[in-house]
């Protein structure tokens, strides 16, 4: 049995305890009360942190920026396809949604007829855009049962109009979209119709079954409308086309095994359109059309005003051109949509046509067109105005450069040379050309005032052009080894990409010395 010692005070003990309690108590009062001074501080921390973030948010360039200049870039973002803009950013903030409710922001109406509530949508954008001239963009997909009500909405602004852009699966709707506009679009700049439905050869194409049929009543008052831009298969037949149209793209994809063309339905395209300008006829990279041979000998058309010529495509895409003349030709783009066209009769044909039309070249790209080495010795006397010279993959050697150097070379205006994949052309001939040119080197007494030192030269995976040529010809001009950005027609193929030789050159200009390397670096643009 326990026992306790009777020297202990058991009420002693327990009156000691329950003191240490009340202080325990009393300091947990206390810890309490501190702790809720400190949640308060806290507090009142987390106000100035929340007022400092509103400070620099006020400060930030996002926020600093006019509104002016927000809304263009809320603009850039629907060109580049990102339409739903205007909604997304009115949530960032009050600046940003004010800056939303400029009515240029919504100017550009995308309508995608399988979408959810596309007349909503369109309703909106038109009440928001107020006044401004407007960019449509109508895509039909397979089913157009709300293609009537969006057209009587769309048509109620049609002297707002400024482009409108139709993408069709089927040519129906298209037809039918065009019929529709016969009221007044003062302010319309240019059509864009793209259609998916393909004909092939076997298909009957003697009615006008085919056929834009649309563009002969639409747009009855369009006093601005110019520039016509048509995506299919096919090459609009005869009476089809506005004569009035001053700039017309042809783009003429194929998704058969091969589609046959007509070359004579291109002059008989041409000899329609009396005030054309500009004229560009292409088939996508990939693509394969068949042009038929099939022009009358002597038949000609004479272009008395087209200014730019761009031809992408293979086999005879280019065989049309002996029979156009063009005297005020001054920008030219012949393009293969082939990596290397082998076609013998490019070279006769381009140089016919430069013969029967003297026309002023300014601009003249070549892009993988494989000509004979002779043909562009026959080629430069014919070029006297020329500025501008661009070869893709071409077969270029040193002895056709030796026909433009010097005071007495051929293309005297001469001043920005693009060359990419030009594999026999050595970097010294080039470092000659370039030092013919300038003017320590020649004799002002013979000098044709009118001789232009090469400004710009631009060379891309051009095998034989060593680094130290490149250092030589910094000194001399501006030299450039990569493509210029997205307005570069490399860059939409993303071909011609120099990293590996751009990584190569920097190597080794940092063994040269300083101030030949500051030279370098300002006259070599990577």
């Amino acid at each position: 049995m326990l026992q306790l010692s009777e020297d202990v005070d058991v009420n002693a003990v327990y009156e000691t305890i329950f003191k240490h309690e009340r202080q325990i108590a009393a300091l947990d009062d206390e810890i309490e009360s501190l702790m809720s001074t400190i949640r308060q501080i806290q507090h009142r921390k987390q106000q100035h942190l929340l007022e400092i973030r509103k400070c620099k948010g006020k400060i930030t360039l996002a926020r600093r920026l006019p509104q002016e200049i927000l809304a263009a870039i809320f603009e850039e973002c629907v060109l580049d396809g990102w339409t739903r803009t205007p909604l997304v950013v009115s949530h960032v903030c009050t600046t940003w949604r004010k800056a939303a409710l400029t009515p240029s922001v919504w100017s550009h109406i995308y309508v995608n007829l399988s979408a959810r509530d596309p007349l909503q949508r369109t309703s909106l954008w038109l009440q928001r855009s107020q006044s401004t001239l407007l960019a449509i963009d109508l895509e039909v997909g397979a089913d157009p049962s709300h293609l009537n009500s969006l057209m009587r909405m769309l048509l109620k602004e049609a002297h707002r109009w400024k482009h409108l852009t139709v993408k069709s699966v089927l040519l129906e709707p298209v037809n039918q979209i065009l019929q529709a506009c016969n009221q007044p679009t003062p302010q319309l700049r240019g059509v864009a119709v793209s259609i998916d439905q393909e004909f092939g050869i076997s298909n009957n194409l003697d009615d006008d079954s085919h056929e834009l049929i649309g563009l002969r009543t639409s747009f009855p008052v369009a006093p601005k409308l110019r520039a016509l831009h048509i995506t299919r298969n096919l090459l609009p037949g005869r009476n089809i086309l506005p004569s009035f149209i001053v700039d017309l793209t042809l783009q003429l994809p194929c998704h058969h095994s091969s589609t046959s063309q007509s070359l004579s339905a291109i002059i008989h395209l041409l000899e329609e359109l009396p005030q054309l300008q500009s004229f560009a006829m292409e088939v996508p990279n990939g693509h394969r059309q068949q042009f038929q041979s099939d022009i009358e000998q002597g038949h000609v058309v004479e272009l008395l005003s087209l200014e730019s010529l761009a031809l992408m495509g293979a086999n005879n895409i280019f065989g049309f051109l002996p029979h156009i003349v063009a005297r005020s030709l001054s920008r030219l783009y012949l393009r293969s949509s082939l990596e290397y066209l082998q076609a013998e009769e490019t070279g006769s044909w381009f140089l016919a046509f430069l013969q029967g039309s003297s026309p002023p070249l300014k601009i003249l790209e070549l892009r993988d067109l494989a000509l004979d080495p002779q043909v562009y010795g026959r080629l430069f006397p014919l070029l006297p105005s020329l500025e501008d010279l661009r070869l893709h993959d071409s077969d270029v050697v040193d002895s056709v450069l030796e026909r433009l150097k010097g005071p007495q070379g051929f293309c005297p205006l001469l001043k920005r040379l693009d060359l990419r994949w030009c594999g026999r052309l050595t970097g010294h001939a080039l470092v000659e050309f370039v030092r013919s040119r300038l003017p320590a080197h020649m004799d002002s007494e013979i000098h044709p005032p009118a001789l232009r030192c090469i400004e710009e030269i631009t060379l891309i995976n051009c095998s034989f052009v060593k680094e130290e040529d490149i250092i030589n010809l910094a000194q001399m001009t501006l030299c450039r080894l990569i493509h210029r950005g997205p307005e570069d027609f490399c860059y939409a193929f993303g071909c011609c990409d120099n990293e590996r030789y751009r990584r190569r050159l920097k190597q080794r200009t940092m063994f040269s010395s300083s101030g030949q390397r500051n030279r370098l670096n300002m006259r070599v643009i990577f």
